[in-house]
């Protein structure tokens, strides 16, 4: 599972790339998403390195949180089926139905 980050700027949620760097080496941003990433650029504010540290640690919980979730809602594959009970007698049929042909 991938983590999920909350832009701090205009609270959308979104998923940076993982390990927090964009193919072309750009770092990505952990408090901003890429459209706020690039205004907050632009106007010279560089990210809060505490911000940024407490943003992690969040997604980190919230998807340990989602994945105990996940794991204790999900069946476990090696339970059998459940079934009919078995019964020790056999089929019982009316007297009538096993007659001789006159």
């Amino acid at each position: 599972m991938r983590l999920v980050f909350v832009c701090q700027e205009c609270t959308v949620r979104y998923l940076p790339p993982i390990g927090l760097r964009y193919p072309d080496g750009a770092a990505a941003s952990a408090v901003w998403c890429s459209g706020c990433q690039a205004v907050m650029r632009e106007r010279g504010v560089l990210e809060p390195a505490a911000l940024a540290a407490v943003a992690v640690i969040l997604a980190v919980r919230a998807m340990k949180a989602a994945v105990t979730a996940r794991a204790s809602t999900t069946p476990h594959p090696d339970r059998r089926p459940s079934r009919p009970p078995r019964t020790s007698r056999g089929r019982v049929r009316p007297g009538s139905t096993r007659s001789k042909l006159a």
